[in-house]
């Protein structure tokens, strides 16, 4: 169960979890009230509605800037419309106003930061989640992924080690968590342990069926074994999600290349 307000990412996947709030506020004295419901903001959220969320939590930040709820909520809706710099601001600005955040915000600036690739950034500020919350298995997931993507772009087995240590941390705190599995299937599959790789896709598989990125990880784990059929099989099922453009065309590479 995802921990309210966090953003978590596998590529990037982002869940928000409703807040339950009601507020009432005045735009002016010489205007009608304005009511905002947060129930109502979250429920937009949920159906991608971003700017009509972020028009509303906007409005009640002029009249309420004190709202350490409604500037968390903000910085999800900015970050959803790729508003980075906003969504920093307002992330840090709930910190600010209520610092028993500190565990959420750094974890969202974290994902921000590797969101634009600011890796150090991204590590420092996991790592400062996990002081306030050191039994998070978001975070301790999230730190795992980027150690593994720094090890990808500098090919530093220093780091695959410490995203092994960090996702068999998330699965000892959160047993079969899908995300770590296919993060650490993932890391298995760069080291060459193939077999290792698909036991614990397979799980990943097992438990989500439809999820992206462990379908892709399988199929790809398939093909580098050799088993052409699976490898066909769980492709196309990862195409039948309709993925990214990017992202297809990569599956598609690789089922062109299981032809005769």
């Amino acid at each position: 169960m995802q921990k309210q307000g966090r953003l978590l990412l596998v590529g990037l996947i982002v869940v928000l979890v409703g807040v339950g709030l009601y507020l009432v506020i005045k735009a002016s004295s010489k205007s009608e009230p304005v009511t905002v419901n947060l129930e109502e903001v979250q429920a937009q959220i949920d159906a991608e509605q971003y700017a009509a969320a972020r028009d509303a939590l906007e409005k009640l930040i002029a009249t309420d800037p004190q709202n350490a709820e409604a500037h968390f909520m903000l910085g999800l809706t900015y970050f959803n419309l790729g508003e980075y710099p906003k969504a920093q601001a307002s992330f840090s600005q709930a910190m600010t106003l209520e610092p028993e955040r500190a565990a959420a915000v750094h974890h969202n600036l974290g994902v921000l930061a590797y969101q634009t690739g600011e890796m150090e950034t991204a590590v420092a500020e996991f790592k400062a989640a996990l002081e306030a919350d050191p039994n998070d298995p978001d975070s301790h997931y999230q730190l795992g992924a980027t150690y593994l993507q720094m090890a990808v772009s500098d090919s530093d087995p220093t780091y695959l080690q410490q995203a092994e240590a960090e996702f068999e941390q998330v699965l000892a705190l959160a047993p079969g968590k899908p995300e770590a599995l296919v993060g650490l299937g993932t890391l298995y599959l760069n080291q060459n342990k193939i077999a290792e790789a698909i036991e614990l896709l397979e799980q990943a598989v097992q438990s989500n069926p439809e999820m992206r990125e462990a379908l892709f990880a399988l199929g790809t784990a398939y093909f580098t074994s050799g088993d052409t059929a699976a490898a066909k099989e769980t492709l196309q099922k990862f195409l039948d999600t309709q993925p990214p453009e990017q992202w297809a065309k990569e599956a598609q590479d690789i089922m062109a290349q299981l032809e005769p």
